[in-house]
């Protein structure tokens, strides 16, 4: 492996942090508007249940964040590692990264799901 391979990923997760950075900002607005005194979408019958799965997106974001994070400081190990000429060990740390990467992007597909399911009940919210 040549230090291009894990430079390549630079870009790629500095990208998924501005799209999680994007979806907690916009969670922490509709939290912060939920939870205010005498807003409307507090008095909703389904208030409850819609904070439940706001709970459990804050939550699937932060472990997005977490393992994004982790995959970045991976991913620079290697490339110190391969200027370093530690190539066997920097082809474990890569796939270690890699690993971590892969668990930033299943939560980020966990959150997704979670997210359509809250839009749901608002529209069934809406209906009634």
């Amino acid at each position: 492996m040549d230090i291009t391979t894990p430079a390549l990923l630079f870009p790629a997760i500095s990208l998924l942090f501005v799209a999680y950075t994007n979806r907690l900002h916009s969670l922490s607005v509709l939290i912060r508007a939920m939870t205010t005194e005498g807003s409307d979408e507090s008095k909703t019958k389904h208030a409850d249940e819609q904070l439940n799965i706001l709970e459990k997106r804050v939550i699937y974001i932060r472990r997005m964040q977490v393992f994004g994070v982790m995959s970045f400081i991976f991913n620079l190990m290697t490339i110190i590692l391969v200027y370093l000429k530690y190539y066997l060990f920097a082809n474990y740390v890569f796939g270690f990264g890699l690993l971590m990467l892969s668990g930033s992007l299943f939560f980020a597909l966990l959150e997704t799901l979670i997210s359509t399911k809250a839009l749901d009940i608002h529209l069934e919210n809406y209906r009634s």
